[in-house]
């Protein structure tokens, strides 16, 4: 979908409306403690069911670079060790979140690579080679909240934004999926107008399209 990414402002040119910064920072309060509270067995019961309706996907089968992230556990965040095994054996080539310099990059990663925490407790490659993200075919993406029109609450740091916003400058257009637990969707996620929409959202029970 990608809708809005387009539409992110230069810095400055567009004031942010405080009201939607207010509410999506107590929304993230209330939906980290939520995704902590699930124990770990039933998060990784979860986890497990979501990279089984993932690695099904249409669009999964036919990519060859795929971006995901490893998930933070403190967080609660989906556990995608399991598809990093499938995809792996399906022979997707596989790129994972790096910050450097306060931007998000791709670099390349393989099942079993060493990895060491980073800035915000995400693990990262201990050795980081950053890939042409021209590439990218799909990303899979961390959140906090979802809603039924495809909108994302994520961590509010806005890395993903700028990189979805950088791959859409360069023509590049990608699938955007989301992974979540399905007690993560909400009535409405607050939106500023530059939000990137998502086109799917994979839970545990299925699968939701929104493009």
């Amino acid at each position: 979908m990608m809708r809005d990414a387009e539409s992110k402002p230069k810095s400055g040119a567009v004031a942010r409306d405080a009201g939607v910064a207010d509410k999506k920072a107590a929304l993230r309060v209330r939906m980290l403690a939520l995704r902590r509270s699930i124990s770990e067995s039933l998060r990784t019961e979860m986890s497990m069911a979501i990279a089984g309706n993932v690695c099904g996907l249409p669009e999964i089968i036919d990519a060859r670079h795929i971006h995901l992230y490893l998930a933070i556990r403190a967080s609660g965040e989906v556990d995608t060790a399991a598809i990093i095994d499938r995809l792996s054996t399906m022979g997707k080539e596989l790129a994972v979140p790096v910050v450097m310099n306060g931007h998000l990059v791709s670099a390349a990663f393989q099942k079993g690579d060493p990895v060491l925490p980073a800035q915000f407790g995400q693990p990262e490659p201990e050795d980081v080679s950053v890939v042409d993200e021209s590439l990218i075919d799909v990303v899979l993406i961390p959140l906090l909240a979802f809603d039924a029109k495809g909108y994302r609450l994520g961590y509010g740091k806005g890395l993903y934004d700028s990189f979805l916003h950088r791959l859409t400058v360069k023509g590049r257009r990608v699938r955007l999926i989301g992974l979540a637990f399905s007690r993560q969707m909400v009535d409405q996620v607050p939106a500023d107008q530059w939000d990137a929409g998502l086109d799917t959202v994979v839970h545990e029970h299925g699968i939701i399209r929104f493009s």
